[in-house]
């Protein structure tokens, strides 16, 4: 299922991003080998034209229930119906998922990729059952200095732009990435030191008990949030999420069902045939894809020389999300959302959101916070 790998193969190198700017600004619209195959239209139904993107209530529901995010806008039509908007919404992040190419599979090939940041801008709602145009275009891409990756790095940047059938842009969706060679960040690995916590009892029960008051109890549903009752520095209920576990992950690796790179058997083998080398080898020397190492501790050691496995940053996306969707309830309208990422989430560890409102003004007939 191999094929000889070049000289260059896994490593950050001047042809390498040379071959990779060729690409730059060339607009995207066929899906990738890890996007495709993923919330898409019916391929049989001709109304939907050259749409690429669709979301239907029924995986709105199960996306809902991959990220653990109840909200009734998301998982109830009957609910969703009587809002102002008519129908199910789609959770703001999934945008991301429309996405076409991205830095963990474009250009340097071999070598692994971490997310730094992300950016997204909505001028509207996406809602279920709505086709979508989106197409991806390679921004940039630029060779840096990088203790972590052994001496030298590759930063890529994307974007991403989703437009209704009649043309208007819905959201924009921009994304930052950290490409590196496997062998020589194992070499180099500053994470010797760290420890991994093992969880009381008690210490859950305190988990469970924030999700019971927090998570579960400060959601403002139909009830408006008008403009005029939010000061400055009033502050967002806070969010907590985890302790991240394996199960956890694959709920939401796998709550857009099977496809692109999560694929087995007969559509493995295919996939392996078509992209000979982009496979790590497991622990019983059967070939998975990349994005498997950090499934588990054991992997992250080997192939990254990290102390575990971590959320690769997706996920992390839609925990911003339902903070700030629970806070503005059913009538607010997610416009921007920027993340950077400046530090690994580890197998095990809870992490709690806070926000404060910093800022709110009226601008072009908007109310912003």
């Amino acid at each position: 299922m191999s094929k000889e790998k070049s000289g260059s193969w896994g490593q950050v190198t001047e042809q390498a991003l040379e071959k990779l700017l060729e690409r730059k600004g060339v607009e995207r619209s066929k899906k990738g080998t890890l996007q495709r195959g993923y919330l898409e239209p019916n391929p049989w139904d001709d109304s939907y034209g050259k749409a690429n993107f669709l979301v239907s209530r029924e995986n709105v529901m199960r996306l809902a229930r991959g990220i653990s995010d109840m909200n009734p806008l998301y998982v109830d039509y009957e609910y969703a119906k009587k809002s102002q908007w008519g129908e199910m919404v789609i959770p703001p992040g999934l945008l991301a998922y429309g996405e076409t190419v991205n830095g963990a599979t474009d250009g340097f090939p071999g070598c692994h990729t971490i997310w730094r940041g992300v950016e997204f801008e909505w001028s509207q709602q996406m809602l279920a059952d709505q086709p979508y145009n989106i197409s991806t275009h390679l921004n940039d891409a630029k060779l840096v200095d990088s203790k972590f990756a052994g001496g030298k790095a590759a930063i890529q940047e994307y974007e991403t732009v989703a437009r209704t059938l009649g043309g208007d842009q819905v959201g924009a969706y921009r994304t930052s990435w950290h490409r590196f060679s496997r062998k020589k960040a194992t070499g180099a690995s500053k994470y010797d030191k760290m420890s991994r916590h093992v969880w009381t009892e008690d210490e859950l029960e305190s988990v469970w008990e924030e999700y019971r008051t927090h998570n579960l109890k400060n959601r403002r549903g139909n009830e408006p949030l008008y403009f005029e009752d939010v000061e400055i520095g009033t502050k967002v209920p806070h969010l907590i999420k985890g302790p991240v576990t394996m199960t956890s992950k694959l709920a939401f690796e796998f709550l857009r069902g099977a496809g692109g790179w999560l694929v087995g058997h007969e559509l493995a083998m295919q996939l392996w045939d078509e992209s000979p080398n982009l496979a790590i080898r497991n622990e019983e020397n059967v070939p998975e894809p990349p994005l498997a190492i950090h499934w588990t501790n054991e992997r992250c050691e080997k192939y990254l020389g990290m102390p575990g496995a971590y959320e690769a940053g997706y996920e992390r996306l839609h925990w911003y999300t339902q903070l700030l969707m629970s806070w503005m309830g059913d009538h607010g309208l997610m416009r921007n959302l920027k993340v950077d990422f400046l530090a690994f989430h580890w197998q095990g560890d809870a992490i709690r959101l806070h926000a404060e409102v910093t800022d709110k003004r009226v601008e072009n007939g908007e109310h912003l916070i």
